[in-house]
């Protein structure tokens, strides 16, 4: 049985300028082709170079206009067909044509973060076995939170926390959403054959938004640097994939960085590396810190950076307990102190800091993309 994937209407399938979701569904690929299965991916066209993935069908994105008058029709639009995104639903009927000229409805389709096109599909392709996977908590419409328990076969989230707020927010019965929990490519993300010469370097990887927290960070070095605590900060990413954008909050960022070289503490704040570039920037530090405000849904950095055999510090939010287990240290979401007192024990202590690096990485390895892959199959056949 092979599967269709069909990726989130507002994201692309590049290897440089695409989120979380297309590193999933380039992974469920890679591990499904392990057991001589090829899925199909449907996915927005991107400028950008594509994954390498032959069976891979791109449809242009309706064109989104720019005159006030006719934004503010499509609008009024989107406000009567209760879809998120302007033209939104318009790529989705393309999806449907494509879908229809292929006869691809008769095998399993697996959509991402798209309730409103799950729905769709099953008014056009009634007999389809249809998975939907939340990669976050994705929110929509009314009519949509009360028909997607109807429409859609197996209803997945990448970890139980997500599960459970899919249950509440979609007014399902309790536990009827499946746990899909992701992976990691240990043959990608390996630890250094020996720890990274010079100062304890703190590393952070991904978006470099408020709701992810690297002011947090910052804040926490500063205070460690008041106690002449020595160290450096790998601060990686931007605000958006393919750019920076200054703002409020990226001054700040740039403020506390400002204080912390003040202080003698090196900070390296490359923006965006490309993703095949991230596993030897791990490897140059020694501590993964993921200090998010907002409800992890999975955290495919934390894990990467466990994987990598770093000692990891994070929030305590969402899914990100099922992810780290013992093999890491929490705190509080929002609490500096709690992260200065992680970090000083790591920073002062080698052996503990090697303790908790091997203990990540035997964690790690638990989550593989080979075992995401064979959950999928396993809710596709129920």
């Amino acid at each position: 049985m092979s599967m269709v994937f069909i990726n989130n209407s507002m994201e692309t399938f590049t290897p440089t300028q695409s989120g979380a979701v297309a590193t999933v569904v380039w992974e469920m690929c890679r591990a499904a082709r392990t057991f001589g299965v090829e899925p199909l991916v449907i996915s927005r066209r991107c400028g950008a170079h594509a994954h390498e993935w032959e069976k891979t069908i791109f449809i242009d994105f309706p064109r989104v206009p720019v005159s006030r008058l006719a934004l503010t029709a499509f609008r009024v639009q989107r406000r009567i067909n209760g879809w998120l995104h302007i033209r939104q639903r318009e790529w989705g009927m393309r999806v449907v044509r494509e879908i229809q000229s292929r006869n691809l409805h008769l095998e399993p389709l697996v959509l991402h973060n798209d309730p409103e096109l799950a729905i769709l599909l099953r008014r056009y392709f009634p007999r389809a076995f249809i998975v939907h996977l939340f990669h976050s908590y994705h929110p929509c419409k009314n009519r949509f939170r009360s028909l997607l328990g109807k429409t859609v076969d197996v209803i997945a989230a990448v970890s139980g926390f997500t599960a459970r707020w899919v249950e509440e927010y979609y007014w399902l019965k309790p536990k009827t959403v499946a746990t899909m929990h992701l992976g990691v490519d240990a043959e990608t993300f390996y630890p250094a054959d020996e720890p990274a010469k010079g100062p304890v370097t703190l590393s952070y990887v991904g978006r470099t938004g408020i709701e992810k927290g690297p002011d947090l960070l910052l804040a926490a070095a500063c205070s460690l640097a008041q106690r002449g605590r020595k160290f450096r900060i790998s601060l990686i990413g931007s605000n958006h994939f393919d750019k920076f954008q200054a703002d409020t909050f990226q001054r700040k960022l740039d403020q506390l960085i400002g204080e912390l070289e003040g202080r003698g503490i090196e900070v390296w704040r490359p923006g965006h590396v490309a993703r095949r570039n991230i596993p030897s920037e791990f490897r140059k530090s020694h501590i993964h810190v993921v200090p998010s405000r907002c409800d992890e849904a999975f955290g495919l950095t934390t894990l990467e950076g466990m994987a990598t055999g770093l000692a990891v510090v994070a929030s305590n939010v969402g899914g990100t307990p099922e992810v780290i287990g013992d093999a890491g240290m929490l705190f509080a979401r929002e609490s500096v102190d709690g992260l200065v007192s992680h970090l000083d024990k790591l920073i002062c202590d080698e052996e503990l800091r090697s303790s908790f690096a091997r203990a990540a990485r035997e964690r790690a390895s638990e989550f593989t993309w080979m075992r995401t892959w064979e959950t999928l199959q396993r809710l596709v056949r129920v």
